[in-house]
């Protein structure tokens, strides 16, 4: 279940990321779709033109002949036509019968290039041309067991209905030439098979007369195996299967022997070999035959097949002592027991192969009893072989003889050779709208890479982005609770566009009655996060809000003016405290302008002069909240910042109102923040998640840290993008407040 819920946070992280930088997503796609509607419309229309041809196919060969000559089944013959429809023999030929190497375009192209290269002319180039742009044009496409089309593609529809219709008729008469170059060619053929197997035919019934005549008196011999000693043949295979493998392992044994006692000599040796060893070798394996034969017909133990042990006991004699007597000759300086070793090798080897004669003995013998065969000599089967063979050849030479007619040749190769009788069933005609390019399907595919690429490029800057977006990240990193949420609410973009026109006409508003203090004094989303701000301050602060309050952050455009502004009116509206909210961020100084006041005299007039005045405080709309403006600029503001916990002025606003709340520089920008938070009750930072880096977030909070560990919170600002819909009242359907003031709503950007 933990494994489930994690996957589909990861999900919604990575949607998240998605929309945060959708631009970075829209922007390629929006390219990729131009470029592609661009490409599409620049691409020139290409038509097809195409007809159908339609194969008849009568099969009149005889079964022999079919056997011998072969047919040619219809995926053959199209593949014949698709090849031919390729080949360059074709293609010039094409072009030259339509003329497409006179076009102008390739002419044009042929003369260019005969410049740089002189040795070929201009007319091979421009049929080079020609060809080459034919190829990929023409195709042939089968369309049912017997039918085919041919497809020819061109940028004008006459000429590729011109193409086609050539195409159709060059390829059938290319095809019925064909098929007389091959009649002609089976005619010669059918005459010197003839000729072939009547000579073949002779010669078997020679050879079978002549094997008949040298084998007539020799009479079948009886397979010696029958019911009575079934049993014992199947034991005795057994026996030679056993015995042939011990024999095989006693010939390694006794090669490995040789390798040991021999090893310079060992490959010498094994290759040695002579005729009267060979001879010595083929008696043995006789003698086993003979073996074989007498095991099946009578017992082990009787005197015929002690014989035979006799005998192959001296060949094996034998043949040790012309196995020693060749190794001794062949190579000189042996000892004794090398010349040993190589005979007892060549014993062993020849051990093997005795065994496994008797073994193909026995099993003949069994195959033939099992297959009711009274005699199974190597005779008969030569005979049954050279009777198979008279009765194919007199098989064949009748079926040439039979089909030698130039008729029968004619339809024979009509039906097999050349594919049957070719109809044009559809001629090709003007096409009407072209089949390429694909302009929906282009756009389509450059829609698809330019979301490819836009993915791509928001997962890249994801992975460089390295700023907060995650509450319970910011808590775990930075170890400071967060007291307030604000989301990106439409009052934001509202103020900052009403500030760019003021700026921008020169316009001074001086009223007091501040389109952010009409937002927050009604019943929105933001009222309320700060309302549970205060109550959250409440219970950290024992049971009361700190007297005075310092927001100030780490970095620019994060938020804290319009959270210091936010956090005053909530106190003067909803608690009914005497606020004065204090403007000292003297360097860029904007609350004045937020709250709709006049700017000086201000704080840093009251500074000058060492007490605060009536003048330097403008009232608001709210009757208990004042705002104490920067004032007229300074050359040194650090210097007058330094010196406000210990002034007048601060004694005398801590006297006048029940909460001060500071408004200042970001702290790592420059130490005003640090110089006034030593003598303030309370400090909350502001950070602005998914836009500040978080090595420039956590080093203000170690600096406001490092300075007083006095920080109250962390307020979040920008969470709509990163955060669901649970920020927004709108989403449980409380939204009738806040669709009051959508009349305020305006584009804009959010400052400090």
């Amino acid at each position: 279940m933990t494994e489930q819920v994690t996957k589909q946070m990861d999900l919604m992280g990575y949607l998240r990321a998605v929309w945060r930088r959708k631009w970075l997503l829209v922007i390629p796609v929006v390219v990729a779709g131009v470029a592609g509607a661009v490409t599409a419309q620049m691409l020139p229309p290409v038509y097809e033109a195409k007809s159908t041809v339609l194969v008849r196919v009568s099969d009149r060969l005889s079964e022999p002949l079919a056997r011998l000559v072969g047919s040619s089944p219809i995926e053959g013959q199209l593949a014949r036509l698709q090849e031919k429809a390729k080949s360059t023999s074709f293609l010039v030929e094409l072009v030259r019968t339509l003329d497409i190497a006179d076009d102008e375009a390739i002419q044009s192209w042929a003369r260019g290039q005969h410049r740089k290269d002189p040795s070929v002319s201009v007319e091979e180039l421009a049929e080079s041309r020609a060809v080459s742009y034919l190829q990929p044009r023409i195709s042939v496409v089968r369309t049912s067991s017997t039918g085919f089309k041919v497809v020819a593609r061109d940028y004008e529809p006459e000429r590729a209905t011109l193409l086609a219709q050539h195409v159709t008729n060059a390829f059938v008469s290319a095809s019925n030439r064909e098929q007389l170059e091959d009649i002609r060619c089976i005619h010669d053929f059918s005459v010197e098979q003839l000729v072939i197997y009547k000579q073949k035919l002779n010669d078997a019934e020679r050879q079978l007369r002549k094997f008949q005549e040298s084998k007539i008196s020799d009479s079948p011999v009886a397979n010696p195996v029958n019911a009575q000693n079934v049993n014992r043949v199947d034991v005795l295979m057994s026996q030679a299967q056993v015995e042939g493998v011990d024999a095989a392992e006693a010939s390694a044994d006794r090669r490995v022997t040789l390798r040991s006692v021999a090893p310079a000599e060992f490959d010498m040796l094994v290759g040695l070999s002579s005729a009267k060893l060979q001879s010595e070798s083929d008696q043995l394996i006789s003698l086993e035959r003979e073996v074989a034969s007498v095991l099946v017909r009578s017992s082990s133990g009787g005197p015929e097949i002690s014989s035979l042990y006799v005998s192959i006991a001296e060949n094996k004699s034998q043949l040790r002592a012309e196995a020693r007597g060749l190794a001794r000759d062949s190579v000189a300086g042996l000892s004794m027991g090398i010349v040993n070793a190589y005979a007892e090798l060549k014993v062993a080897e020849v051990e093997e192969s005795m065994i496994s004669e008797r073994l193909s003995i026995l099993q003949r013998f069994m195959w033939d009893y099992t297959q009711g065969r009274v005699s199974a000599p190597e005779e008969e089967m030569e005979l049954t072989r050279l009777r198979q063979e008279v009765e194919n050849n007199r098989a064949l030479y009748e079926a040439f003889l039979g089909q030698s007619a130039a008729g029968q040749i004619t339809e024979a190769l009509e039906a097999v050779r050349a594919g049957g009788r070719f109809e044009i069933i559809e001629p090709p005609v003007r096409p009407t709208s072209p089949v390429a390019p694909d302009k929906p399907m282009i756009i389509l595919l450059c829609l698809f890479g330019g979301l490819v690429v836009g993915l791509g490029i928001v997962l890249a800057a994801e992975q460089g982005d390295t700023s907060f977006k995650d509450v319970a990240d910011i808590e775990a990193t930075l170890g400071i609770p967060v007291v307030a949420i604000v989301p990106e609410a439409e009052i934001f973009h509202s103020i900052a566009s009403k500030e760019k026109q003021l700026r921008r006409s020169g316009t001074k508003a001086t009223g007091g009655d501040s389109m952010l203090l009409r937002y927050m004094v009604r019943e929105t989303p933001i009222s309320f996060e700060f309302r549970r701000l205060t109550r959250k301050l409440t219970k950290k602060n024992g049971g009361d809000i700190p007297k005075s309050i310092l927001v100030t952050s780490s970095n620019r455009g994060e938020g804290k003016t319009t959270a210091a502004a936010c956090l005053a009116i909530t106190l003067a509206k909803h608690y009914g405290r005497r606020v004065a909210l204090v403007d000292c961020d003297l360097r860029k100084p904007r609350l004045h302008m937020l709250m709709e006041v006049a700017r000086s005299p201000g704080l840093t007039d009251a500074l000058e002069r060492g007490n605060l005045l009536g003048s330097d405080m403008r009232a608001t709309a709210l009757d208990n909240l004042f705002v104490v403006p920067s004032g007229t600029r300074q050359s040194e503001p650090t210097w007058l910042l330094e010196s406000l916990p210990d002034s007048r002025v601060m004694s005398e606003l801590l006297g006048s109102f029940d909460h001060v709340i500071l408004d200042t520089a970001p702290n790592v920008a420059v130490p005003d923040a640090l110089f006034l938070s030593g003598d303030i009750e309370g400090v909350i930072m502001v950070l602005r998640a998914g836009a500040t880096p978080r090595e420039v977030i956590m080093r203000g909070v170690q600096l406001q840290l490092e300075e007083k560990e006095n920080v109250l919170g962390l307020i979040v600002s920008n969470l709509e993008r990163v955060l669901p819909y649970y920020y927004d009242y709108r989403y449980y359907g409380y939204g009738a407040s806040e669709s009051q003031s959508t009349d305020e709503s305006e584009e804009g950007q959010q400052h400090d």
